[in-house]
């Protein structure tokens, strides 16, 4: 009687195992391949910027860069030393310029842009709180002008700099939230950027 439930417990073993390896099943599907001439540029264009503007017909933001390589199969365009640049309008009638700088960055479809290597985003107004943040790497919503990063940021006043790792940034609302502060230093005098 042993040898029977032995061989019962084996047979069982045996089907458990083709049940979950399955060897003799499809494979699983794989990504569907892209054909290479999918994968070059629509256009790629030397010094090109563009400009959107908001339905009143003021000027909103601007990209710049100098290279720009668009890939309409995947809503993508790379781009070479880009200059995102976003105009504010405040509650009071005043207006408040933005600039955001790296080394590279992509622009997706959804209105996301992906700033990477060497950012920095400038506040041109000379009396503002916040005059610059830098960074390795943000993304940006340029309908919403919400930032956001999880890489470690300084960020930049008259009077202070702050370390940080993680940071939300909405343009709009001029409201900051690092994720971890790091280092806060004072300057009790005005210094220069």
């Amino acid at each position: 009687m042993n040898w029977r439930v032995s061989f019962i417990l084996v047979s069982i073993a045996i089907a458990l195992l083709f049940l979950f390896w399955r060897p003799f099943s499809e494979p699983e599907e794989t990504l569907p391949q892209l054909d290479p001439a999918e994968l070059q540029p629509d256009f790629v264009a030397e010094g090109l910027f563009t400009r959107i503007f908001n339905p009143e017909g003021e000027l909103q933001h601007r990209i710049e860069s100098t290279r720009m390589a668009h890939f309409s199969v995947i809503g993508l365009t790379e781009l070479s030393n880009p200059v995102y640049i976003t105009t504010i309008q405040r509650d009071n009638g005043e207006t408040e310029l933005w600039q955001l700088r790296a080394d590279r960055g992509n622009y997706y479809d959804d209105e996301r842009l992906i700033l990477e290597d060497n950012v920095r985003i400038t506040n041109e107004d000379e009396t503002s709180f916040i005059r610059a943040i830098e960074t390795e790497y943000l993304t940006i919503n340029t309908s919403t002008q919400v930032i956001s990063t999880d890489h470690p940021v300084r960020i930049y006043g008259p009077q202070f700099e702050v370390q940080g790792q993680g940071m939300r940034t909405n343009l709009e609302s001029q409201q900051l939230e690092l994720t971890e502060h790091v280092q806060t230093v004072y300057f009790p005098e005005r210094r220069s950027q």
